[in-house]
C-alpha cells in the first residue's frame, strides 16, 4: 500500500511521476505563472521554470486555458494565471469570514500608518497571504503578495502565529519546516530570539532579516482554544519602525483584532473573547 501524502510532507516529483502526477504538474504550472502575474511566461519559459517537456507543458497549459484557469495572449504568446483562479482565491481568503470581517480594520490601519498592511491565514505549517493593502508612503515595502506562502516563523505575521502555539507544537513545526526555512535570511538562533520576544510582548517584530531594509510588526488572531488562525501585520522601511512607532502599530493592530470580537463571524462566535483579548498587546 502506498503511503498517503499529508499536507505537510513533500509530494512526489511532478516531473517524474507519482500517484497525483497530473495534479502535481498543474500545481507546478500555476505556481510558475503566479510568479509572473503581469508579464506572464512563454512556453519555453514555463518549461525552464517547471522542468516539464515542451509537449507536456503545452498540453496542460491548453487545458488550463480551456477551463479558464490560465489565459493566453496570442500576440505575445504568453500565459498568465486566469481570473477563475482569482475567484477561487477570494473564497479561500474569506475562510472563517476573515476577509470580510478584517477588511475595515485593515483599511483603518493603512489609512493611519500609510504603510503596507497584510492579512495572513495559517494553513498547516504555512502562513498564506490573503490580503494586502498598499499604503500611501512613497517608499513601498511590498515583499509579500497575495497568494504567497511561507513556513510559520518567516515574516512577522507568520512568526506571531508560531509564537502563539504551545512550545511543543512550535518545536515540531520548526523541525518540519527546517529545510524550507533555510532558503530565507533568518537563522534558527535569530528566529528563536524573534519568537521569545513575541511571547513576551504579544507581537512579533522582524527587523529586516527576511527582506533587507524592511521591518514588520505582526499580531496573531486566536481561536477559543488559543490556537492562532491568522495574523495582521504592517511593514515599513527601517527608518519608520523605531521602537515607539513599532509599539504604536502593534497596539493599533491589537485594537482592530479586539474589535473583531464585536463584529461577530463564524470563527469568532465560538471564541472565548477574554482569552483572545488577553493574548494581545496593550
Amino acid at each position: 500500500m502506498q503511503a498517503a501524502v499529508t499536507a505537510n510532507s513533500d509530494p512526489p516529483s511532478a516531473v517524474d511521476g507519482g500517484t497525483h502526477q497530473s495534479i502535481a504538474r498543474l500545481d507546478l504550472l500555476l505556481s510558475a505563472l503566479s510568479e509572473h502575474p503581469e508579464r506572464g511566461l512563454r512556453l519555453a519559459e514555463v518549461c525552464r521554470a517547471t522542468g516539464l517537456g515542451k509537449a507536456t507543458a503545452h498540453r496542460l497549459l491548453s487545458g488550463l486555458v480551456a477551463y479558464r484557469l490560465a489565459d493566453f495572449d496570442p500576440e505575445s504568446s504568453r500565459y498568465t494565471v486566469g481570473f477563475k483562479v482569482f475567484a477561487w482565491a477570494s473564497g479561500v481568503a474569506n475562510r472563517y469570514g476573515l476577509a470580510e470581517l478584517t477588511r475595515p480594520g485593515l483599511e483603518r490601519l493603512v489609512e493611519r500608518f500609510q504603510d503596507a498592511v497584510y492579512l495572513s491565514i495559517r494553513r498547516g505549517d504555512q502562513a498564506v497571504c490573503v490580503e494586502r493593502l498598499e499604503g500611501g508612503y512613497p517608499i513601498k515595502t511590498l515583499a509579500f503578495k497575495v497568494g504567497d506562502h511561507r513556513p510559520l516563523g518567516i515574516g512577522a505575521g507568520s512568526a506571531a502565529m508560531l509564537a502563539a502555539l504551545p512550545q511543543d507544537e512550535a518545536r515540531r513545526v520548526l523541525a518540519a519546516t527546517a529545510k524550507e526555512r533555510a532558503k530565507f535570511r533568518c537563522s534558527d538562533a535569530e528566529l528563536g530570539e524573534i519568537l521569545q520576544a513575541a511571547r513576551r510582548s504579544g507581537y512579533a517584530f522582524v527587523d529586516g532579516r527576511i527582506v533587507p531594509g524592511i521591518c514588520t510588526v505582526g499580531v496573531s488572531i486566536l481561536l477559543d482554544d488559543g490556537a492562532p488562525v491568522a495574523a495582521i501585520s504592517v511593514s515599513a522601511i527601517a527608518e519608520r519602525m523605531h521602537l515607539r512607532r513599532r509599539k504604536e502599530i502593534a497596539s493599533a493592530i491589537a485594537g482592530e483584532i479586539r474589535s473583531l470580537a464585536q463584529a461577530g463571524g463564524a470563527f469568532l462566535r465560538a471564541a472565548n473573547r477574554s482569552r483572545l483579548i488577553a493574548a494581545l498587546p496593550r
